[in-house]
């Protein structure tokens, strides 16, 4: 095998141990001894945060395989493979694919279907960071709502009331942190997307490969157009579960205090 052969097949390997890495969320915040119904769909974020990390580093080795692929086409040599694979890796599976795009538009059919397969992931991944901290904030609501209750009628201490609420408060500040997390990962994305969508490579019309007829232009520009949409959408509903869970957080600290007194 040839060194810089190796050296690519070495880079994809790495990109897939990406998904080894330690936790972006970092340890569990929040000792759960009243509601573990409500902290449930917290813990199961942390467990599909795996999943999604293998996506990514899939995709990263995904932008750094295609990436190869252009830029040793576009150059004719493995140093252009090589280099091509470095821009797709460093970048994802979706700026790093529109290394050599002058030189080989015959290649944006794969392109835009890796494109469109990626933002339908990341869609994804937002509507459950955004449907778990709503099934988590109304369960947290309805549980300070029973200890305030408790509390009020004498059923439980003023120290029973405060340390319920204290895990109440920790179990949403660490869905807080979670989705601050995904959105700031997305905030990226986005960007990258960006310029995706503003280079000559993904609306350049495709040429037939392997006696095969490529797909119309329209077809493709239909495709990301609505997957765009839909990851459009999703970013809308993660930034309003953010800003639920923040409003949530500051409300139920005022109610404490009116409780306490």
């Amino acid at each position: 095998m040839r060194p810089h052969a190796k050296t690519l097949v070495l880079l994809l390997a790495g990109s897939l141990l990406l998904a080894g890495c330690k936790s972006n969320y970092g340890e569990p915040k929040t000792r759960v001894n009243h509601y573990p119904q409500c902290y449930q769909p917290v813990q199961q974020l942390r467990e599909d945060e795996n999943l999604t990390a293998r996506s990514t580093a899939v995709g990263a080795a995904g932008g750094a395989l295609l990436g190869a692929l252009i830029g040793g086409l576009a150059t004719g040599k493995v140093e252009g493979a090589l280099a091509g694979a470095v821009a797709g890796g460093a970048t994802g599976a979706v700026a790093g694919n529109i290394y050599g795009k002058s030189e080989q538009k015959n290649r944006d059919a794969a392109y835009l279907h890796a494109y469109a397969r990626q933002l339908g992931a990341d869609a994804a991944s937002m509507n459950r960071a955004a449907a778990a901290a709503k099934v988590a904030g109304k369960c947290y609501d309805d549980q300070f709502r029973l200890a305030a209750n408790l509390y009020r009628s004498g059923r439980i201490s003023r120290l029973e009331f405060q340390d319920r609420y204290a895990e109440i408060r920790s179990g949403l500040e660490e869905t807080a942190y979670i989705l601050n997390d995904t959105a700031a990962v997305m905030a990226k994305r986005d960007a990258e997307y960006q310029r995706a969508l503003a280079a000559d490579y993904v609306n350049a019309p495709s040429r037939a490969s392997a006696g095969k007829k490529a797909p119309p232009r329209a077809s493709r520009q239909s495709e990301i157009t609505t997957r765009a949409s839909a990851w459009k959408d999703s970013h809308q509903e993660l930034e309003k579960a953010r800003h639920d869970t923040n409003t949530r957080i500051s409300r139920l600290d005022e109610a404490v205090r009116n409780e306490l007194g």
